[in-house]
């Protein structure tokens, strides 16, 4: 059985580390409910809007059904401890303490004197690479099809338990549509000595009642009561919806049309009934398939 459903929830988080010394930590959650179509929505920072039908297509490829949304967050953490030289500022004052060595006779200033004079160790800038840009966006789809296969795979084990719950449905309608056909076997006779008896008293009590007509009227009433077709589709829909279950495709369309024929046999074996029992399990059928399909309302 391959049901899936549509309701799923996955997280995951990643952390990448670039040639700048920058740690960029993120983290995903992708999470999914009903719909009747596939809408996807994407929550994310702006620097990644760039990755955003990437993002889609990597969805849709493996979800076909629900509402899914996609939260991404992200964080940047820049070494700020990194200083570089400032090679102009650095030879200024270089010149200008071996001109004041000589003048003064003194000896030269330390090499770190030198290097911490104002502005010639300055805090490395930092800029962006568009290399390093993309292997940070790699990293972040990567971790999205890692949380995709968790989704994914959460949706399955859900879908299992929806599948099963249809299969006792389904047991249950095929139970009663042979109950059915047993108390129907003897409808048709029922209703035509009925209607035997109906004719013979008005005919008693008059004598222009064409008697012809009459029958045939009768002969008519019965076919019209006549539930075996009703009965008939009944089967075949359980066979196709079981047929159904045990496909590897989204499946949740066709069994909800299933369930729209199935309510609508179920409504004709009830107007038609002749007995109270027959219209008991009618009316079961009816509270049955109404299960049915609330479970086949979860199914992709």
């Amino acid at each position: 059985m391959a049901v899936h459903s549509m309701t799923g929830f996955a997280r995951t988080s990643g952390l990448y580390h670039d040639g700048l010394d920058r740690e960029t930590s993120w983290s995903i959650e992708l999470r999914s409910v009903n719909g009747k179509g596939l809408d996807i929505r994407l929550r994310m920072p702006s620097s990644l809007e760039v990755i955003d039908q990437p993002i889609r297509k990597q969805l849709s490829s493996k979800i076909n059904r629900g509402n899914v949304s996609l939260n991404l967050s992200l964080k940047t953490q820049e070494n700020r401890g990194l200083l570089e030289l400032n090679q102009e500022a650095f030879n200024y004052i270089l010149t200008a303490a071996k001109t004041a060595a000589q003048i003064s006779d003194l000896p030269m200033p330390s090499l770190d004197a030198l290097l911490n004079m104002r502005n010639v160790l300055q805090e490395k800038d930092l800029q962006e690479d568009e290399a390093e840009t993309k292997a940070l966006q790699a990293e972040i789809l990567k971790s999205i099809d890692d949380a995709l296969n968790d989704f994914m795979g959460a949706r399955a084990e859900e879908g299992a338990k929806i599948g099963i719950n249809c299969q006792e449905r389904l047991d249950k309608i095929n139970d009663l549509t042979n109950q059915a056909i047993e108390l129907a076997s003897n409808q048709t006779q029922v209703i035509k000595d009925k209607i035997k008896d109906n004719i013979a008293t008005l005919l008693e009590q008059s004598n222009d009642l064409d008697e012809n007509r009459l029958h045939q009227e009768a002969m008519f009433i019965a076919v019209k009561a006549d539930i075996s077709e009703e009965l008939d589709r009944l089967k075949a829909h359980v066979e196709q919806a079981n047929d159904l279950l045990g496909r590897k495709e989204p499946i949740g369309r066709r069994l909800d049309f299933l369930c729209q024929e199935f309510n609508r046999e179920a409504n004709t074996l009830c107007s038609k009934s002749s007995s109270k029992e027959l219209t008991y399990v009618g009316l079961e059928l009816k509270t049955v398939i109404d299960q049915l399909r609330e479970q086949v309302q979860n199914i992709e």
